[in-house]
């Protein structure tokens, strides 16, 4: 695995700039965001691939296995904040976008995911794995899974509901602080549900209130800006601070025995140290960027050339299953991505893009 490791160090570091002095303002640009989302959802990749093949714990390969276990639920918390933050950058600046979000985030995410869904199903059979009728229904909700990553989609497109509901009653655009207050009451009231149900599956609950997080650092983003932007000395030590409260809260994680309590508002911690730090640090380069903007893809898909090729008996080299199973995810989500694309334009839930 360390082969894989060196060559992400070195996609990261390729295209990074740094612009010390007054900071980089679009640090929170598509661009700037996606090519962050990029490195996360390659992570996320590693972490997955790791259930499919047996890797000695010796030199880089321990050290990589340790920074995925450090990492653990951190992996998924920018694609939940940012998601927020997005949300909140098209409320307030597109006028009538609330009354778009059942179509074009809601309906489209789980149509996404019912296609995906459904390839999961014909995948598992062809493999001799055999699901009812009912399992496989519940899958389509996210609930159950025939062998794809079921929980994020679940709880993201739950979040694009409580969204829609809180702006609709709210009045939207014209009140989107009252918005943004009740999607934050609505996500504390998922994220004790969800508890409540899931418990010792975390992970169903645990980055829920990233996504409100985002909504508030747009609310907060002009004033943030004009302390850190401007001036290294507080850029500086809002990372430091940022570091050493990660640093607390991760001990406090590890002596209350893993506590979620503890676990979300480290979450918080980790995200804005992250968007502090992206002040400055600019990792913005064209392949990162298109693992951004195929994060749903990569995410969904990864999963199936895994299963395959375990089954096929081709997991005995991890480098090899690794590697064939990454050139594989990258070609079915480039495919599901202009494929769904096409089907959304014709459904109408997207825009049809002008030729250029």
């Amino acid at each position: 695995m360390s082969v894989f490791v060196l060559a992400l160090q070195l996609i990261c570091v390729a295209g990074i700039s740094f612009k010390l002095k007054d900071g980089f303002e679009d640090y929170m640009s598509p661009s700037k965001t996606g090519a962050i989302k990029g490195i996360f959802v390659v992570i996320v990749f590693f972490s997955h691939v790791r259930q499919y093949i047996v890797v000695p714990q010796t030199g880089m390969n321990a050290m990589f296995y340790s920074i995925l276990v450090f990492l653990g639920q951190l992996m998924v918390v920018m694609f939940l904040f940012y998601s927020g933050y997005g949300i909140a950058v098209s409320v307030a600046k597109k006028d009538g976008y609330v009354k778009t979000i059942p179509k074009r985030r809601i309906l489209k995410v789980w149509l996404d995911f019912a296609i995906a869904v459904t390839i999961f199903f014909f995948v598992s059979r062809a493999i001799g794995v055999r699901y009812e009728i009912k399992h496989f229904l519940w899958s389509l909700a996210g609930l159950k899974t025939v062998g794809n990553s079921n929980w994020f989609i679940f709880v993201i497109i739950v979040l694009y509901v409580l969204t829609f509901v809180a702006f609709a009653v709210t009045g939207g655009k014209k009140h989107i602080i009252a918005g943004i207050v009740a999607t934050t009451v609505l996500s504390v009231v998922a994220t004790v549900v969800l508890w409540h149900f899931f418990d010792k599956h975390y992970w169903w609950y645990d980055t829920v209130m990233c996504y409100p997080l985002g909504m508030w650092y747009y609310v907060a983003k002009p004033y943030i800006d004009k302390k850190l932007l401007g001036s290294f000395d507080r850029w500086f030590a809002a990372v430091a601070a940022s570091a050493i409260c990660f640093s607390c809260l991760k001990a406090l994680l590890g002596f209350f025995k893993g506590s979620r309590a503890v676990f979300i508002p480290m979450s918080f911690v980790f995200a804005i140290g992250i968007v502090i730090l992206s002040m400055r640090v600019s990792v913005n380069n064209a392949v990162l960027r298109w693992f951004g903007s195929r994060v749903f893809g990569i995410y969904i898909l990864q999963r199936i050339p895994m299963m395959v090729l375990r089954y096929l008996g081709y997991n005995d080299s991890p480098i090899v299953f690794t590697a064939v199973c990454f050139a594989i995810t990258i070609v079915l989500a480039e495919i599901f991505e202009r494929s769904t694309a096409k089907l959304d334009e014709w459904l109408r839930i997207t825009p049809k893009k002008l030729k250029k």
